[in-house]
């Protein structure tokens, strides 16, 4: 396993996780709990970062606190237990200077060491082209993490999407529709490869759930990582990327598309494993938990032929 990324959950079986199949559990429980000596930090945090990179915006977040799955074997569901949270917090508790200690108090306090990290809950998605290759983006210097590192398609499910600007201590999360808020889970990824890679929607197959990883060099982030396959091959998408009008262009300066099975045999001293993003390295890890189960089965279905 990379020391960047550990993995939260993974599909139990050779199938991936439709929308149907998944269920939002909010409950203000599921928030970063509240610590006075590290949250009196949270504002100057921000400030500094923000004058390092003007670029950056506070929105309010979800917040990944856990997740459980019934069994083995489609139709089962998936429960999200999710919170609320901002960028700002995320900024200034995940990404702290001191975010090592935050991690010990959550241990000490709450034997948990996320308890006090935001934790907001990002989305990726493994984008497959019709000749079997994967996308990957260089993340321009203006983003506020992994600046210069290939990655994949992603961003941020939006609570805004459902509440509107609200600030965070206004948001009370019992009142959301858990329908609704799966429904912004799985649209927000393809609104990320829209708006990131200028593929058309009707391009776009409905996301499937891989799993969650979580960035270990941001205190455990948790992203929740899809698949989606495109009806485009990877010359028809590098000549959408490049036409440059979609709304997300300035957060990437290049476009990467490599073949799945490359990138499913990456290695860690790879140069291009080695300048990739943990969310990247997460989607692809828990991808290939996914792979060796349908092979697994395959493998097993010709056996019981034999």
């Amino acid at each position: 396993m990379d020391p960047d990324v550990s993995v939260m959950f993974t599909v139990s079986g050779p199938f991936l996780i439709r929308h149907s199949d998944t269920i939002a559990h909010l409950s203000p429980e599921f928030n970063k709990k509240n610590h006075d000596e590290f949250d009196v930090h949270i504002e100057s945090i921000w400030e500094k970062r923000r004058l390092e990179n003007p670029k950056l915006f506070n929105g309010t977040k979800f917040r990944l606190h856990s997740v459980s799955h019934e069994s083995n074997g489609p139709g089962c569901k998936t429960t999200f237990n999710l919170g609320i949270t901002c960028y700002r917090d995320f900024i200034s508790t995940n990404w702290a200077p001191n975010a090592e200690d935050i991690l010990r108090k959550g241990e000490q306090d709450y034997n948990n060491t996320q308890a006090f990290m935001s934790d907001a809950m990002g989305v990726g998605a493994l984008v497959q082209t019709t000749d079997n290759h994967v996308i990957f983006l260089k993340r321009s210097i203006h983003c506020g993490e992994a600046k210069g590192l290939w990655d994949i398609p992603g961003g941020h499910a939006e609570p805004q999407e459902l509440v509107g600007d609200l600030p965070v201590e206004n948001i009370d999360v019992t009142k959301m529709d858990p329908v609704k808020v799966i429904e912004e889970m799985f649209d927000s990824i393809k609104r990320e490869v829209i708006d990131e890679v200028n593929i058309p929607s009707s391009c776009l197959s409905e996301p499937e759930l891989c799993g969650i990883a979580r960035n270990t060099t941001a205190a455990g982030r948790p992203s929740v990582e899809f698949v989606i396959r495109c009806s485009l091959n990877s010359e028809e998408v590098k000549a959408k990327y490049h036409q440059g009008n979609q709304s997300e262009a300035d957060e990437s300066t290049s476009i990467c598309l490599l073949p799945l099975e490359t990138v499913i045999k990456m290695k860690s001293e790879d140069e291009f494993w080695q300048n990739m993003a943990p969310s990247a390295k997460g989607c692809i890890i828990l991808y290939r938990l996914y792979d060796t189960k349908v092979t697994d089965l395959g493998q097993t279905d010709l056996d019981n032929d034999v």
